[in-house]
Formats: structure tokens, C-alpha cells, sequence
């Protein structure tokens, strides 16, 4: 169906990568078989049992100490052990959420969907299979809200978005089931009991949306007006949405979305809402079918939180502070530099006559530039336009204007070489001004990342556990352990408050 999932070892790494705990929320939005989310689920529940397993522990140790007889001590611990056990229960016996450890995670911590509905069973039933109550998969467009999962929401995604598609203005709200905001009644008062006031706010933000037919890209600020976007494009913003303040993202990205210069805005939109802490390439057969192959890679971001906002506004301002008017001085010397040969067309006549015109009080002003309006993202320098060349008219001798006003005339007449050379320094300013503009925002840039630096986890592991047949197993070579071990200590470092005089020897595999 042209669809890629993610091989096991890869899905375990990026979970693993994450370190989920207890009591945080997990969702992919893109779960297909709710490989991620199983294995989330298993990494929280193997912490939960082990730390029941102390717990065992300590309580038998307590009743070993009090003296009993043989029989009694083997009743109250097991008594002691029943009660701690119930903790792992994950629903009642009819498959209704229940108040224990493990039913906390099942019911209220797990959360999915997938557009696909064979996919959406699948993950459904899977999820059954390894012990949660499936209450948060869903069959619905994985970018649209429902139920549980809304903006703002979770600690952690761990995504594989499907790529080589795209998003387009005819998909819109309420249009299809995967892409309907509920008007049920019941249903509605269930999920703002259980959500809250922000759920209710948002519902209703949607369910206007809905009655207007908006388009499922206006929902975003990366698709607004436009005709279409690539799908995994829409599901990075889809994705830091979702997220709380300083929540974990794991995605996986074909490598065109980190390299291709057309996506230079993808990235630099990112910068401003995220801090990128790991990219780890993925060799070329971990995503291979019959008909095609996807180079991809494990992205890692974390959203900001309000105080790295700040950091970034502030680092905008004095980068702002400290070059724009540098630039605007060259743009100002771009001008006056084409001035002459705009006016003249480089022609003796024509200059003379201008002369002549400004003794006598009219004079040619410009050409200039003014600043236009800049795009919404990303980032960058506002574009320069070019002013257009007026006239200051100050004379009062109109006999005389009106005789230099017709030799300036009749010298612009039929001088096809003059206005050539006027026409191409004009266009040559406006090229000028759009160089300075590039140099301009790479200015910003360079300025902005040097005030708001931070290291980035870089590994290119050669195998990844899985075949260029596609076997997995333990006899296929896999380097994503010993990645993860690397990711592990750099992690500790930057928590450490990564000083470069501490760094460790991380032991990175990169591919030649």
C-alpha cells in the first residue's frame, strides 16, 4: 500500500531514546501498527514492575523480620504480594479503565491514531495483545484532533509520518470520518469532564473551523494558503503542537527535509520553535520496498519552553540591532551607485539637461528602496523594494522649465542605447538589493545560532538491525546499541551542564 513501517530494532531505539516514564503521555499521530506505542507502553510498565519488584522485596524482608511460623509468614506475604499486584491490573475484567499503576498507563497515557482503518485495527488489537486497553488508538487523520489528543498536550511523540504524499486544499475539516470534529452531545460532555477547560476551548475552535470547510492545512501555520504540502512537512508542525513546553519529539524524516536547500525554510522554522538535540542517520535499507527506497533519518527536537523563547526573541533583537544598519548603509550605496546611469542611461545629453533642469529648481530624486514586507517564517531580513524615482519640483521660472523639460525629452527620444543601459541598472540595483537581503538574513542567522548555541547529538550508524532483505534478528548487525549508549552520555553531559573541557569520548559510529 505504499506504506513504510518502521523495522523493531529502529522502533526500540528512538523509544529507548526518549526514556518514557511513568505517568507522562505518548502519542504518535502516525501510529500504524502501534509499534511505538506498544514498545512506549512495555518500556513504562517493565519500570513499573521492577520498581513493584522492590517493593516486593522490601515488604518481605519486613515479615521475614517479624518472627512468624512458616505458615503464617508465606500468608502474609502473600498477601502483601496480592495487594502490591494489583497494580498491574490494566482494566477491570470488562475492559473498563481502572485506578491502578498499570491501568493508568493503558487508559490514560497512551494515545494514537492512524487514517489507514486496516492499520487503526491493527493497532487496536496489538495494544490488546501485549496488555492495554486500547482506549486511546483511533481511526482518524492524524492531523486532526480527537479525543484525547489536542495541542499542548504530551511529553513525548515518537512518529514515523508517512512521506510521499501530500497534504491539499481539498482535504477539509468534516469532510471524511477521519477527518470529522465530533457534534456528538454525550460525547462531547465526556471528553470536557475528563479534559477540561482547554480541551473545551479547542473543540470549539475546531468545531467553527469545521462549519466554515476549512482546509486541514489552514489548521497550520507551515500550510496556511497555501496549495499543498508534502505530508511528513505538516506532521513536523503537527508533531511540536502537540507537545507541551519541553516536550520530546522523535520523528523520522527522509534526509531531503534535512539537506535539500528548497526545504531551508522547513528548517530554519523549526529553529525558532525547537532545539534540535540528535540526528541520527539511518543507513539506505532500513526503509526499502519493492518499488522504492527512502534515505531517512531519526530527527530529535524539544520544544521551548517559555524561558527559550525568550532567548530567541532576545537573540533576534540584538542580532537586529547589531547588523541592520550596516545593510541598510549598503543598500543606501547600492543606490547611489546605479543613480546615475538610471537618470541618464550613461548619456552626455541627457545629464546636461537634468543639470540644467535642477538649476532651474526641478530635480530627479532617487532611485532609493524602502523595506517590504516580510513572509511570516521563516526568520529572515525584511526584502528591499525599490523606490521609484520621483520628481522635487521647486522652479518657478515656467518659461524656462518647459524649454529644459523638452530638451530632456528629445534627448530620451529614439535613444534606444540610453534606455538600455537605464533599464539594466535598474534591474541590476534590484538584483543589488535582493544579494544584500541574502546577505542580510545569513548575517541574522549566523548572529542568532552564535548567541543561541547548543551541541547536537550527531550519529550515521552503518547497520540498524535489519538487512538489505529485510530480515531482522539477532544475527543482523546492529549499531543502534552502541549509538544509544553514546546518546545516553551525551545526554548526561549536556544535563551536566555540557562543558567542552568534560566531554567524553562518545564512540559515535559515522558512516564514511
Amino acid at each position: 500500500m505504499g506504506q513504510f513501517f518502521t523495522p523493531r530494532p529502529v522502533v526500540d531505539f528512538m523509544v529507548e531514546m526518549l526514556n518514557p516514564r511513568e505517568g507522562q503521555l505518548v502519542c504518535d499521530p502516525a501510529a500504524g501498527s502501534g509499534g511505538f506505542l506498544i514498545r512506549a507502553f512495555e518500556h513504562v510498565r517493565n519500570d513499573i514492575e521492577a520498581d513493584l519488584q522492590t517493593q516486593k522485596d522490601a515488604r518481605r524482608a519486613e515479615i521475614e523480620a517479624q518472627g512468624f511460623d512458616a505458615d503464617a509468614e508465606a500468608d502474609a506475604i502473600e498477601a502483601a504480594f496480592m495487594e502490591i499486584n494489583k497494580e498491574l491490573l490494566p482494566s477491570t475484567d470488562d475492559n473498563k479503565p481502572v485506578d491502578t499503576r498499570l491501568g493508568r498507563l493503558a487508559w490514560g497515557c497512551i494515545f494514537g491514531t492512524d487514517a489507514e482503518p486496516r492499520a487503526a485495527r491493527t493497532a487496536k488489537m496489538n495494544m490488546i495483545m501485549h496488555g492495554d486497553g486500547h482506549g486511546g488508538i483511533h481511526h482518524h487523520d492524524g492531523l486532526v484532533d480527537v479525543n484525547g489528543i489536542y495541542p499542548d498536550r504530551f511529553d513525548l511523540i515518537v512518529t514515523n509520518p508517512p512521506f510521499g504524499s501530500t497534504v491539499g486544499r481539498d482535504q477539509r475539516l468534516g469532510d471524511s470520518d477521519e477527518t470529522q470534529i465530533t457534534t456528538d452531545d454525550d460525547l462531547i460532555k465526556k471528553h470536557r469532564d475528563r479534559y477540561g477547560e482547554v480541551w473545551e476551548e479547542n473543540h470549539a475552535r475546531l468545531l467553527k473551523a469545521q462549519e466554515g470547510r476549512t482546509p486541514v492545512l489552514d489548521l497550520f501555520e507551515i500550510g496556511r494558503d497555501k496549495a499543498n504540502r508534502d505530508t511528513e512537512v505538516i506532521f513536523v508542525e503537527r508533531c511540536l503542537n502537540l507537545l507541551k513546553p519541553g516536550g520530546l519529539l522523535n520523528i523520522v524524516l527522509p534526509d531531503g527535509n534535512l539537506n535539500n536547500p528548497s526545504l531551508n525554510w522547513l528548517r530554519r522554522w523549526c529553529e525558532g520553535r525547537a532545539k534540535l538535540l540528535a540526528v541520527v542517520s539511518l543507513p539506505d535499507e532500513t526503509f526499502r520496498s519493492s518499488k522504492a527506497t527512502v534515505k531517512c533519518s531519526i530527527v530529535t527536537l524539544r520544544r521551548f519552553v517559555a524561558e527559550e523563547e525568550a532567548e530567541w526573541e532576545a537573540a533576534w533583537e540584538a542580532a537586529h540591532a547589531a547588523l541592520d544598519a550596516t545593510y541598510a548603509a549598503e543598500r543606501d550605496a547600492a543606490c547611489a551607485a546605479a543613480r546615475d546611469t538610471i537618470l541618464t542611461g550613461d548619456d552626455a545629453g541627457i545629464a546636461q539637461a537634468l543639470a540644467e533642469l535642477a538649476a532651474l529648481g526641478e530635480e530627479q530624486v532617487g532611485p532609493g528602496w524602502r523595506a517590504g514586507v516580510a513572509p511570516p517564517y521563516p526568520r529572515m531580513a525584511t526584502p528591499s523594494r525599490v523606490e521609484p524615482i520621483r520628481w522635487r519640483k521647486e522652479g518657478t521660472d515656467t518659461k524656462k522649465l518647459r524649454a529644459a523639460r523638452t530638451v530632456l525629452k528629445d534627448a530620451w527620444t529614439d535613444n534606444a542605447t540610453a534606455k538600455a543601459a537605464a533599464n539594466e541598472a535598474a534591474r541590476g540595483l534590484a538584483r543589488k538589493l535582493k544579494t544584500i537581503d541574502a546577505d542580510h538574513t545569513a548575517a541574522l542567522w549566523t548572529h542568532v545560532r552564535a548567541a543561541f548555541d547548543y551541541p547536537v547529538f550527531l550519529a550515521a550508524p552503518k547497520t540498524v538491525g535489519i538487512s538489505s532483505t529485510g530480515d531482522t534478528g539477532e544475527n543482523v548487525p546492529n549499531e543502534l546499541p552502541q549509538v544509544l549508549e553514546a546518546w545516553r552520555a551525551f545526554h548526561a553531559w549536556v544535563d551536566a551542564g555540557a562543558k567542552a573541557e568534560e566531554l567524553p569520548d562518545f564512540q559515535v559510529p559515522l558512516a564514511a
